[in-house]
């Protein structure tokens, strides 16, 4: 049986010590399975292997600082014999601990610029996968966001601090912001607690249903682990959030809307990579291709309990409503 360490930033996992929990697919799992590993599992199923018989996944996740220690820890304990890294910070953290167990990715906006790969069409290195093109995308993520709450006057955009798909972005994000006629403030995040104390300091303005202030979140791996906080906390505050990602634009969650690949979409495309280093075929071989499906969707409940009442040619144009 094929061992998989999949390898993630996030807040630790909610079992083990070590925050490396065993997933035994198909009897138990993690309580929230990341989209990124369900859509592997989907896409490796689809291609005949069985989890439990021919695979398992371990699973790594934690804050960016304590990552490659759990990383290191896993890989002693575990053996895999790949690895599925979730963002640019983690597939950077796996090739740091291992320059031989070939690393699959389901999503890097610019694996050149950040140093995985020598090129897209020949990585050269033991990475490679799926680029979603956040970083490349999220510009029009914002006007999508202006477009679907119109009363907008101040965006703030979270994100880590020199983490390269966001501030790579930040330049066309200002570009469009400007075009939207709405302020964009960039806020600077290092760990969960600096997420929640950074949203505790926004607040909304503008009359009821007609709210003035948003949340965006950049491509960023460590805010994006954090969506239900960020989408949760905001709808308290009466805050319409945005993503660059549309797997929690559904039913239950908080978040109002989205644009970008599903997470999901891109673990299945991912699980073809995945597939051929599991069978000795090296990754760095194996070109990065892009991605497809770009989706923009927005909740109608989620606006109904912020006093939102959507245009109706976004309720037309978008991919997917849900509510």
């Amino acid at each position: 049986m094929h061992r998989i360490l999949a390898v993630a930033v996030g807040k630790g996992a909610d079992t083990s010590a070590s925050a490396v929990a065993r997933l035994v697919i198909g009897t138990k799992h993690s309580k929230e399975m990341r989209p990124y590993v369900a859509g592997l599992i989907r896409g490796l199923e689809k291609l005949g292997l069985k989890p439990g018989t021919d695979f398992e996944i371990d699973y790594a996740t934690g804050e960016p600082k304590a990552l490659k220690k759990l990383v290191q820890n896993a890989i002693a304990e575990h053996k895999p014999d790949a690895m599925f890294a979730m963002s640019t910070t983690a597939v950077k953290v796996a090739m740091s601990v291992s320059k031989d167990i070939p690393i699959v990715f389901p999503s890097i906006s610019d694996p050149v610029a950040d140093g995985i790969a020598k090129s897209c069409s020949a990585p050269g290195k033991n990475a490679t996968g799926i680029r979603s093109l956040r970083q490349q995308s999220v510009h029009e993520g914002l006007e999508l966001f202006k477009m679907t709450v119109p009363s907008l006057k101040t965006i703030y955009g979270l994100h880590k601090p020199a983490y390269g798909p966001a501030t790579r972005a930040l330049a066309e994000v200002k570009k469009a912001a400007k075009k939207a006629k709405v302020a964009f403030k960039s806020v600077t995040v290092r760990s969960h607690k600096d997420i929640a104390k950074e949203l505790d300091k926004i607040s909304q303005s503008g009359p009821a249903g007609s709210p003035q202030v948003g949340v965006m979140v950049m491509p960023d791996d460590l805010v994006l682990s954090a969506w239900r906080h960020v989408a949760d906390t905001a709808q308290d505050k009466k805050l319409p959030t945005f993503y660059p990602v549309t797997d929690w634009v559904r039913e239950g969650s908080s978040a109002l809307a989205g644009y970008g690949v599903p997470q999901h979409t891109g673990g299945e495309a991912a699980a073809a990579y995945m597939r051929k280093v599991l069978h000795g075929v090296p990754a760095k071989h194996l070109p990065i291709r892009r991605a497809g499906g770009f989706e923009w969707a927005v909740n109608r409940s989620v606006a109904k309990a912020l006093g939102i009442t959507l245009p109706a040619h976004v309720l037309a144009a978008a991919d997917r409503v849900v509510g």
